[in-house]
């Protein structure tokens, strides 16, 4: 009976990946395995096999005990790249917005939120927010819903015309193309 667990598997990789010369991706360290690689270099661990048992390269230890010996910490350096335009409370107020009022779109959203130091924020910004937060955007309805009422019309109207032969419906002319749907959302417009 074989069992493997997930860093086996990756070490496998690795052998081979180093093998065969083939480059692998590999993670990023978390704070945790960072203080951990520390602790056991501290130990007198070797850096490859450690390597090895964190799931990274040489070099991504190497980096790490030069950064530590600079620093004296084994926090991630600021990485460059676009601030967000919204902040947290801003994502929460957005994710409350739309759960209050389910029709509102995205754009309108959008329009009403001003961003971090009064940025705009685009509807793809808040599409993002929203499936951050587990939601699904959705198309509402831009028709005629089936009433009651309408419902009742339109059967009555099958029940006058039922009888109506072939000739009879040649010379009707039907000029509404009203679209009908029996829920509420027809995949127009995003909300």
């Amino acid at each position: 009976m074989f069992s493997s667990t997930q860093s086996d598997i990756q070490s496998i990789i690795r052998y081979y990946g180093e093998f065969y010369n083939v480059r692998i991706e590999m993670g990023r360290l978390n704070d945790a395995q960072r203080h951990e690689a520390i602790g056991m270099i501290r130990g007198g661990a070797p850096k490859r096999e450690l390597a090895r048992q964190m799931g990274c390269s040489h070099q991504t230890i190497t980096q790490l005990i030069q950064w530590y010996n600079d620093t004296c910490s084994v926090k991630d350096r600021q990485r460059p790249g676009r601030q967000r335009v919204t902040s947290v409370r801003q994502d929460r107020q957005i994710v409350i917005t739309h759960l209050r009022d389910r029709f509102r779109t995205a754009t309108q959203t959008a329009r009403d939120t001003k961003g971090v130091f009064n940025r705009r924020v685009s509807a793809s910004t808040v599409i993002r927010r929203l499936r951050q937060a587990g939601l699904r955007t959705h198309t509402p309805f831009r028709g005629n819903v089936l009433t009651p009422n309408r419902r009742r019309n339109w059967v009555d109207w099958c029940r006058r015309h039922f009888r109506w032969t072939q000739r009879d419906w040649q010379t009707v002319l039907f000029s509404d193309e009203s679209r009908f749907c029996f829920n509420v959302f027809d995949r127009r417009k995003k909300v």
